[in-house]
């Protein structure tokens, strides 16, 4: 096997600089429209009671692998692009397994947090590009948990310092959006605008973040020549 390249965190902000200055106006229009969809899905927690919280909890799910999608296809597939539905293409005949890995990378993730903080992180790490690895290469649940592993594989800790920025800026911004918006309350506006600006700021930087890291990992640059793999089906999780 070929030994892992070094990876450059200076390079991975470099294409995530380069890649929104050429997708910005799809990549602004995606970020919005799935900005507001979160919001609108917050309404559904304001009853308090079990369903709607699961709702909530469901749709925050299912957009978040959509945003991913997304952001991926517009970022690490070739070509550029013209509108969401030709990205919507890209991403919807593996948006099953795309929120099946969503699933499985955050519960691992939190549970290895809560239970000894160190698998948590590990996980958090080497699993971080199996969503790209679904849009990209079309790799099935298990399949694109190997892929992210691989792509990471000797290159952990300074993936998991790249990994650590993004989260802490993404973090930073969510912070002084809520701190912002506090006077707004929280009824139906503060729970439509908070989640609203915080998603439209903080969101994208992780995303594109980890879209960027795929691409440094890969091998693929910013804007990738190569061909788009051929679309045989997603394999079955």
């Amino acid at each position: 096997m070929t030994a892992p390249g070094k990876f450059s965190i200076r390079d991975a902000f470099r294409g995530m600089r380069l890649a929104f200055e050429q997708h910005r106006p799809l990549l602004i229009r995606v970020t919005v429209l799935l900005a507001a969809l979160n919001a609108l899905s917050n309404l559904f927690d304001l009853t308090g009671a079990a369903p709607g919280f699961a709702l909530a909890v469901g749709s925050f799910v299912l957009l978040g692998a959509v945003y991913q999608g997304l952001i991926t296809a517009l970022v690490c597939l070739p070509g550029r692009p013209e509108g969401i539905g030709e990205l919507w293409q890209a991403v919807r005949p593996v948006l099953g397994v795309l929120i099946w890995v969503t699933l499985v990378y955050s519960v691992v993730t939190v549970a290895g947090l809560f239970l000894l903080v160190i698998p948590g992180l590990v996980i958090f790490t080497i699993w971080s590009v199996a969503g790209q690895a679904v849009v990209v290469e079309r790799k099935g649940l298990f399949s694109s948990l190997g892929r992210s592993t691989e792509l990471i594989s000797g290159r952990g800790p300074s993936v998991f310092a790249f990994l650590l920025l993004l989260g802490i800026v993404a973090l930073s911004i969510s912070l002084l959006v809520i701190v912002a918006t506090r006077p707004l309350g929280d009824g139906v506006l503060g729970s439509l605008v908070t989640p609203f600006l915080t998603n439209c700021l903080s969101a994208p930087f992780f995303v594109l973040g980890v879209a960027s890291l795929y691409n440094e990992l890969s091998g693929r640059g910013v804007n990738p020549e190569a061909a788009r793999p051929p679309d045989p089906g997603p394999d079955q999780p």
